[in-house]
C-alpha cells in the first residue's frame, strides 16, 4: 500500500530514517563510496524538509520511501530508497509509478544517481527515463542525470456548458493582467462551440496593439499559472499554456490585423454554424483520442488533413459560395448570436 507521509511528524521520520539509512548502507558498499549525504541525516532533518514524502507499507510496516519537489510543472525526485528487506519485489517500481500517476501536469521529471548504482539506472531506464549528462561529485564518484518528459494523455470528453463561463472568468485574469495592450479577447477552439466534444481546454485569443510588447508581462504571466513559450513555433504570436501536461488553459496573443486571427475566428463560425460538420469533426477527434490516447502528436496529426479542408471550406462559406452542404449563405462577423451568419 502506497501514502502520502506526514514527515514533520516526529515518529514518521524515524520510519523513514529506518528505511533509507540501511538502504544507503547498501548503496554505499554498491558503488564504492560512504560519503552519501543522506547517510548523516537524522529525523529532525527529515521533519524540517520540504519534499513531498510517500511510502510503501506492507503490513503496517514502512519498506520503502520515495520524495520529491515540485516547481510548476518541473519536478524532482529527490530520493527513493527500499529496505533491503523489500529489494527486488518491485518496491521501487510501484513508488516511482505512484510519483508519476499523481502529477499527471508534469512536464519534466529529474532524477540523480550514482552511475555504479546499477540497479537504479536501470529502473529509471525501465520506466523510461533518459540520461541527460554525468556529473562528476568528488573523486571516485560519478552521477548520472535522468529526465523523463511524460506525454500528455489525449482525453476528449462531451460538450461542457462550464466551458463559456471558465472562459469568461480566465479572460477577466487576463484583462488585469495585458489590460493596457488588449484590443480584444476572444473563445476559440473546441470548447468554444456549443455541443461539440473536446478536449478540456479552454483556448484563448488575445488581439494586442503591439505584439512585442507581450513579453514584457511574461512575469505576471507565471504568476497566474501560466508558462510563457514566446513564439512557440508560430511567426507573430506569443504563447502561453497554463496547467502543465494536465493542460487547463491556451492562450494565443497576435498583434491586431494578424490574418490568423481571421483564421481562427471563421473557422469556430464556420462550426458554429453548422451543426452537422461540428459533430463529423467530434467523431474524428473521439476516433483519434481512442486511438492514440498516449500520443499527443499523432493525434494532432490526424486532425490535420480534416482541418485543412475545413478551413477551406470555411473561406468559400464567408465569400457566400455553396458551401460543402450545399447552402448558401452571406457571412457577417459582427451578427455573432448568429453564429457569423445573415441568412
Amino acid at each position: 500500500m502506497i501514502e502520502y507521509l506526514q514527515h514533520t511528524e516526529e515518529i514518521t521520520a524515524r520510519e523513514i530514517i529506518a528505511v533509507q539509512q540501511p538502504a544507503y548502507i547498501k548503496e554505499a558498499e554498491l558503488i564504492g563510496f560512504d560519503g552519501i549525504p543522506a547517510l548523516q541525516e537524522k529525523p529532525k532533518d527529515i521533519q524540517a524538509s520540504h519534499e513531498q514524502f510517500a511510502g510503501y507499507r506492507k503490513e503496517g510496516k514502512l519498506i520503502g520511501v520515495i520524495s520529491y519537489e515540485k516547481n510548476m510543472h518541473h519536478l524532482t525526485i529527490c530520493r527513493l530508497v527500499v529496505h533491503p528487506d523489500g529489494f527486488r519485489k518491485g518496491i521501487g517500481r510501484a513508488l516511482l509509478q505512484f510519483v508519476i500517476d499523481q502529477n499527471e501536469d508534469a512536464e519534466k521529471i529529474e532524477v540523480v544517481t550514482a552511475e555504479e548504482n546499477t540497479p537504479a539506472v536501470s529502473l529509471y531506464a525501465k520506466a523510461g527515463f533518459q540520461k541527460a549528462e554525468t556529473i562528476k561529485a568528488a573523486e571516485g564518484l560519478l552521477l548520472s542525470v535522468f529526465h523523463l518528459y511524460p506525454e500528455r494523455k489525449v482525453e476528449v470528453v462531451p460538450y461542457n456548458e462550464k466551458w463559456a463561463e471558465y472562459f469568461n472568468e480566465e479572460k477577466e485574469r487576463l484583462k488585469l493582467v495585458l489590460g493596457p495592450e488588449i484590443v480584444a479577447v476572444h473563445h476559440i477552439g473546441s470548447t468554444s462551440i456549443s455541443n461539440m466534444a473536446a478536449k478540456p481546454i479552454i483556448d484563448i485569443l488575445i488581439e494586442v496593439k503591439t505584439i512585442e510588447a507581450v513579453s514584457q508581462y511574461d512575469t505576471q504571466m507565471k504568476a497566474i499559472g501560466y508558462t510563457p513559450k514566446g513564439e512557440n513555433g508560430i511567426a507573430g504570436r506569443r504563447y502561453f499554456q497554463k496547467g502543465g501536461n494536465k493542460r487547463t488553459h491556451h492562450v494565443h496573443v497576435y498583434e491586431k490585423g494578424n490574418p490568423a486571427i481571421e483564421r481562427h475566428l471563421l473557422f469556430r463560425d464556420y462550426l458554429r454554424a453548422h451543426p452537422k460538420i461540428a459533430e463529423e469533426y467530434a467523431v474524428l477527434k473521439k476516433r483519434l483520442a481512442a486511438q492514440h490516447p498516449d500520443c499527443i502528436n499523432q493525434y494532432i496529426q490526424g486532425k490535420d488533413g480534416w482541418i485543412k479542408t475545413a478551413e477551406k471550406n470555411a473561406k468559400r462559406w464567408k465569400e457566400g459560395r455553396n458551401n460543402a452542404d450545399g447552402s448558401v449563405v452571406c457571412y457577417n462577423s459582427e451578427n455573432d448570436e448568429n453564429g457569423g451568419l445573415t441568412l
